[in-house]
């Protein structure tokens, strides 16, 4: 195994990592990348005595200076049949009409959400939920993403996100322990033209977003948007990166970090996202921070 990080040296970080999950899916080979939201350069690129190489990678996911790319989380397969499922489902939500739906009735996210029956039971949602096998592969993909977070990654991230005791992101998800933004996980389908989710924080320990389409075949306009900006202002102040990774990548971010899904101009985007906390995540990532702690005034102006 190849770690992202150690913990005895965080300066000694890599940012690429292969491994086969033999636990959740024997074919898959998922790498792992860390770039800085900042500019998307890999940290690999970073001169060795740049200030960001002292900090863990735990505390730069939680101070909003990296997200953490893992490519070939979802394979082929399973792709297809979670957009086919949520397309289907987001016909049959709408019943025929070609008027932006909502989420919420909240005209900041007008996109169609989808939820493992898990999540509908939760929310009290049932007309939104989607297929017990569907929902399966959901949990079985979410689990596998923390299983790799487990297993292949710097154990800074499980212990500064969900507290020193934590010894596995994946088994709070099996203990049916984590702490999900409302009405996630779940699947998003975003249709043009007005199809977007305007700029917000999720407030919790981690977020991760998985894109189920292909970038300029399925959809064009779109992707994620990142702000390295404390407190950036829509409109005015323009994202640092915007992503479109292939279909079947995970994107690891803390809550901390302001992001948006930029507004599609043509086609569907589909994407499945759970944005959550451990019973145990320490109260300085849970809260709805002001600017000026920690990691983010250290290497202010970096």
């Amino acid at each position: 195994m190849t770690e992202i990080s150690s913990d005895n040296n965080p300066s000694t970080e890599t940012t690429t990592t292969t491994t086969t999950n033999s636990t959740c899916n024997p074919s898959s080979t998922i790498q792992a990348e860390e770039v800085l939201i900042k500019n998307g350069k890999p940290l690999a690129k970073l001169d060795p005595n740049h200030a960001l190489r002292s900090f863990s990678l735990g505390e730069r996911i939680k101070g909003g200076r990296s997200i953490l790319k893992l490519t070939n989380l979802i394979q082929p397969d399973e792709i297809d049949t979670l957009v086919k499922s949520s397309l289907a489902a987001a016909e049959e939500r709408k019943g025929g009409s070609t008027e932006p739906i909502l989420e919420q009735d909240d005209p900041n996210r007008v996109l169609i959400r989808l939820l493992p029956t898990a999540t509908a039971q939760r929310e009290n949602a049932p007309q939104d939920a989607l297929p017990e096998p569907v929902s399966q592969l959901m949990e079985e993909i979410l689990e596998r993403a923390l299983t790799f977070l487990d297993q292949q990654v710097c154990p800074s991230v499980r212990t500064t996100l969900f507290g020193d005791d934590c010894s596995s992101m994946a088994a709070l998800l099996r203990d049916n322990q984590l702490e999900y933004s409302n009405r996630e996980p779940a699947i998003n389908v975003y249709e043009a033209p007005h199809g977007h989710f305007n700029m917000h924080k999720d407030h919790h320990a981690l977020s991760i977003v998985m894109p189920l389409s292909v970038p300029a075949k399925d959809f064009k306009g779109g992707g994620t948007a990142f702000w390295s900006q404390s407190h950036p202002i829509q409109g005015m102040d323009s994202p640092s990166i915007v992503l479109k990774p292939p279909p079947g990548t995970a994107m690891v971010w803390g809550g901390r970090v302001s992001h948006k899904g930029v507004r599609i101009t043509q086609g569907t985007r589909v994407v499945f996202v759970a944005s959550f906390s451990g019973p145990n995540t320490p109260d300085d990532v849970r809260a709805r921070l002001s600017a000026g702690m920690g990691l983010r005034t250290v290497l202010s102006g970096r």
